[in-house]
């Protein structure tokens, strides 16, 4: 009987602790879900179940966690509280809340369908060239980065906390404190698996803290196991987990063997990682700088020459140590909002130019045109974009030009484009504060700020309207247009237009289009002068009137808008809003096709080929119509290929030709199925 009151009380307090913990979630706005909402519910790995939910049928992965006291609800809190700040990566595993089964309380994470990096190497190494294994690199490379610029550290950087869902890299971000099963040693290990750790951390167990160069050594271990295929000491660590031998050879420099076939260059990445001082080893922008710089390619001094015989480990000599007080793990860093630096060294001062060249051209040229300027830019300067992407980020004034990283992101230039870390950017641009303090007299300051903060959410609202690496919201996207125009945007009242123009996020109104695309193109945007050209000469939301088309097109072309340079020539070509001429259409498109304008360069092309307004030279066509498909250019791959097909201007090749008009087939240009047929055709003859 005695016994009995007892278990009733112990039931009794089990019942309590229940509704706090889950009273607690609900404070904290973390979602709870009833078991009962789940289907189809499968163990897949000790303690790690799949799961289906009834109402949505989205998979995800539960995991047990152990919230017996107190503290381990703290970090679960805390770690719920910290991967909030984090998600908004797309690479970072997603949270979804809390489930209960019976007695266990389980996270709801998002399912990865190819397991671990280490599982998905086990499976498909042997299919991978260097290209496959290059991209992982990169791609993990660049979720530390972003770890890295918000002053985290991840401290179990390993290839079981990496995971891979349909070819893309996630990272595992949970369980870096201690709350998941036990039965998950990856995660609870406080030390991790041994063969990642900092051997510095290892040689003195607690004397100095993991901090971001532990990162980076595990990094190091990590490219070696994605050019082997294989866990690092796969012989030594499968027999004894926790080899002390291992253990002590590693804290004294053991280390993995190259890999025959390794390019040069990926190898003497992953050996900085992995030094011994963590003082020496490249911080991650300098790994990706470096990563970006590999080329793989058939050429033979690409990669390490094979040997004829097998190679043995052998110790690596130790270097002097610098021990210092690092960081502690997790520990974000409060930096105050630092002065505006003027520089003065090369690279810096080349930054600044092409800061005022991307807010000149964010002004008077299209969204389509800013990205191939900026690589033209910075090509004719011959400077290296992943230098200048490297330093802008490093650089101690970088919040005055966030937009502007976020736009290399965005369009891959000196990186792996990554909509993600585009949108991260881009946001932080709009919500930075800055002390303005004392600088009130700094017009320079200013100016930066305020276009930063403009761009930010010009930016952001092309990324919500398109969708690029978020959920596509065009009302949100139509929101931002509203905010910028209320702070006086001209290329505001732009995108605005483009919105009624399109009935994103508003209801299509080709009137209301055109009343913002005039007020925009009046305040001086020319791209929106060239839309009120566009507009006059099609009819649209005004009385189609050619001349005035014409005329707002020749002013803003006169000004420095490429598309309208374009729009100049066609008029000139047609005697559309103006007398006809071709040899005034040909200037005109040469103008615009010299700044890379695709379009442009295929008319250029077709001037050179059919002799208007220029003396006929297939040559030339060719070269043009060369540039217009090497910058996607749908009618240029076409034409480029019909060029190869009959020898025009160029050898005949009918490789060539198949590969330019498969292009121009697969982006839609319907005339190259018709050639592709007829050269099968005579191929069967």
């Amino acid at each position: 009987m005695s016994q009995r009151k007892t278990n009733e009380k112990e039931w009794g307090t089990f019942m309590d602790n229940n509704l706090i913990i889950e009273d607690i979630f609900k404070k904290e706005n973390i979602p709870f879900y009833q078991f009962s909402e789940f289907q189809d519910v499968k163990l897949i790995t000790a303690n790690i179940f799949k799961a289906t939910f009834k109402i949505t049928q989205k998979t995800v992965a539960l995991k047990n966690v152990y919230l017996n006291d107190n503290e381990k609800l703290d970090k679960l809190i805390n770690e719920i509280k910290r991967h909030r700040k984090l998600e908004i990566h797309d690479s970072i595993l997603k949270f979804y809340g809390i489930t209960k089964q019976e007695n266990n309380y389980m996270i709801i994470l998002e399912y990865v369908n190819e397991g671990s990096l280490r599982q998905y190497l086990k499976s498909n190494f042997q299919k991978m060239d260097w290209n496959a294994k290059l991209n992982f690199a990169k791609q993990i490379a660049n979720i530390l980065m972003f770890l890295h610029f918000n002053d985290i550290i991840h401290g179990k950087f390993n290839s079981e906390n990496i995971l891979v869902h349909n070819g893309i890299i996630k990272l595992n971000v949970f369980g870096i404190t201690k709350i998941l099963s036990d039965s998950l040693s990856f995660l609870t290990n406080i030390l991790g698996p041994i063969q990642y750790m900092d051997p510095q951390y290892l040689e003195l167990f607690g004397a100095i803290g993991k901090n971001k160069s532990s990162d980076i050594f595990g990094l190091g271990i990590i490219l070696w196991e994605i050019s082997s295929g294989n866990p690092p000491f796969e012989m030594e660590s499968s027999s004894n987990p926790s080899n002390v031998d291992l253990l002590n050879n590693i804290a004294k420099g053991k280390r993995e063997i190259a890999i025959p076939g390794t390019p040069h260059k990926y190898k003497e990445i992953y050996n900085d990682c992995w030094k011994h001082n963590g003082n020496s080893r490249p911080d991650i922008f300098q790994v990706i700088k470096d990563l970006s710089e590999i080329i793989i390619s058939d050429a033979s001094d690409e990669f390490e020459p094979p040997q004829s015989q097998p190679l043995n480990a052998t110790d690596f000599k130790l270097e002097n140590l610098n021990m210092q007080n690092e960081e502690p793990e997790i520990k974000p860093e409060i930096k105050p909002d630092p002065p505006f630096v003027v520089v003065t060294t090369e690279v810096n001062d080349f930054i600044n130019a092409l800061l005022e060249f991307f807010v000149d051209i964010y002004n008077n040229n299209s969204q389509m045109e800013r990205p191939i300027m900026i690589k033209k830019y910075i090509r004719e300067h011959k400077k290296n974009p992943v230098e200048i992407l490297y330093e802008m980020i490093c650089h101690p004034s970088n919040r005055f030009f966030t937009s502007l990283i976020g736009f290399f992101y965005q369009h891959g230039i000196g990186t792996v484009a990554d909509n993600q870390m585009a949108s991260k950017f881009f946001n932080l641009a709009v919500n930075e504060i800055v002390n303005m303090k004392n600088t009130s007299s700094n017009l320079l300051v200013r100016k930066f700020y305020n276009i930063n903060k403009e761009m930010g959410n010009i930016y952001l609202s092309y990324v919500c309207r398109d969708g690029l690496g978020i959920e596509k919201n065009t009302n949100k996207a139509f929101q931002i247009c509203s905010k910028v125009v209320d702070e006086g945007s001209s290329v505001g009242l732009n995108c605005m237009a483009y919105c009624y123009d399109n009935g994103f996020g508003v209801e299509k109104n080709e009137e209301k289009a055109f009343e913002f695309y005039l007020k925009s193109a009046e305040k001086g945007c020319l791209v929106a002068q060239n839309n009120v050209g566009s507009c006059y000469k099609d009819g649209a939301g005004i009385s189609k009137d050619e001349a005035k088309g014409f005329q707002w097109f020749i002013k803003s072309a006169r000004a420095g808008n490429i598309s309208s340079m374009c729009n100049v020539g066609f008029c000139y070509e047609n005697g559309t809003g103006v007398g006809k001429d071709i040899k005034e259409a040909f200037k005109w498109y040469l103008e615009a096709a010299e700044k890379e304008h695709n379009i442009s360069q295929c008319n250029v092309g077709n001037c050179y080929k059919n002799g208007y307004g220029i003396n006929k030279d297939e040559a030339k066509a060719f070269e043009w119509y060369k540039k217009a498909a090497e910058n996607d250019y749908f009618d240029g791959q076409y034409m480029l290929g019909k060029c190869f097909y009959e020898g025009c201007g160029i050898k005949k090749d009918i490789i060539s030709a198949i590969h330019w008009l498969n292009k121009a087939k697969e982006n839609g240009v319907t005339n190259a199925n018709e050639l592709l047929e007829e050269i099968i055709k005579q191929c069967n003859c």
